[in-house]
């Protein structure tokens, strides 16, 4: 699986199970046995779980597996450590064996996909306990953190640096300006607009038959110490210079996506409104997260 980059979309459960990512077709945790014969999850689904369920991208609390009214979504019953799926997870986390994590449609609006199931990567276990959920009953409760230094998610180019900054000798002194992350999902949300600027709405033409070259530009920076998501609603698809722009905190969005130049505020020229189409769900918090890096007051509500 380490051909499949964290940001892969996959159009339905089937999908994902065929890709050998999570072994389920419905259950939410994927577990098998491990080199000593105990059962171990290897990986998640976050989807319309349980109610206790909490999604920060970075952190996420996870409701182990039990008890849970199928109709309502709601716990009807305490839940325990016998349980094939809590049992694994418990044993990754002894084991420190990180799992894959897919997020679908169901989750939360801020990091799920539109539709289908997206493959997010490894996230560690770090802790699990039992504790009295929000319906009353107890939950198996697990604590997970994403590995954010994942070197599946380096572009070939970011590797070469990354190695480079490795095995640099302590006197020699690499500097890098910007980093263009092509990742699963930039490359995702480049095609929806045909390597079409968002803002400027040119594209820019490259190559022989009109092939044309734009840059995935993240609205909360990845990494510290914005530490935004690579997720679609958190991405751009933009030319060179708006991505340069956006990143220097030189153009900003609203929440009602009009594009602001922070240099010709109060000019005569007409507000620009960012380009999109209804399968790219831009999220506002991304919007004020890169508002409030770059200081920018009274746009928030």
């Amino acid at each position: 699986m380490g051909d499949i980059l964290p940001g892969t979309h996959f159009d339905s459960r089937q999908e994902v199970k065929d890709a050998k990512l999570h072994k389920e077709q419905r259950a939410g945790i994927s577990w098998g046995r491990d080199s000593d014969g105990e059962r171990a999850a290897d990986a998640i689904v976050l989807s319309e779980g349980y109610e206790d369920d909490h999604d920060q991208w970075g952190e996420v609390l996870y409701t182990g597996a039990g008890g849970r009214d199928e109709n309502t979504g709601r716990q009807i019953a305490d839940q325990n450590w016998d349980n094939y799926g809590n049992s694994g997870l418990r044993r990754s986390r002894i084991n420190g064996h990180p799992i894959r994590v897919i997020r679908g449609r169901g989750g939360d609006l801020s990091y799920s996909p539109v539709s289908g199931y997206r493959y997010d990567g490894l996230y560690e276990i770090v802790e699990e306990r039992q504790e009295k959920g929000v319906s009353g009953f107890q939950i198996c409760r697990f604590k997970l953190r994403r590995l954010v230094e994942d070197r599946q998610e380096l572009t070939p180019i970011e590797q070469q640096v990354q190695d480079m900054l490795d095995g640099a000798p302590p006197r020699v002194t690499a500097t890098v300006d910007r980093i263009i992350r092509d990742t699963a999902v930039a490359r995702r949300v480049k095609r929806w607009y045909q390597h079409t600027c968002q803002i400027c709405r040119l594209p820019l033409v490259v190559g022989a038959g009109g092939v044309s070259y734009a840059e995935g530009a993240h609205i909360q920076a990845l990494g510290k110490p914005s530490n935004g998501p690579d997720v679609d609603g958190n991405v751009l698809c933009l030319c060179p210079n708006c991505h340069v722009r956006l990143d220097r905190g030189a153009i900003y969005l609203t929440d009602e996506l009009e594009v602001v130049d922070r240099y010709a505020e109060g000019s005569n020229s007409p507000a620009v409104r960012l380009m999109t189409m209804d399968q790219h769900r831009i999220q506002q918090r991304f919007l004020r997260a890169h508002r409030r890096f770059w200081k920018i007051e009274g746009q928030s509500s």
